[in-house]
């Protein structure tokens, strides 16, 4: 099983055009750097919503 992090981030993160970068990709190739283990898109996706919830919740409390 090939692992995100066999390839540099920069070349794993790339969307089709070349010149802009997938962040739920970037995320998953980091955790699994840190971690070691990996995390799938959904996982990366559910986290994601997660933080924007609490950010727009936090930005209501202002």
């Amino acid at each position: 099983m090939t692992k995100l992090t066999d390839k540099p981030l920069f070349e794993v993160d790339r969307n089709p055009d070349g010149k802009t970068y997938n962040g739920i990709t970037a995320m998953r190739w980091m955790y699994e750097a840190l971690s070691g283990k990996p995390l799938s898109e959904e996982e990366a996706l559910q986290i994601t919503e997660e933080a924007k919830a609490k950010a727009a919740a936090r930005r209501a409390t202002r």
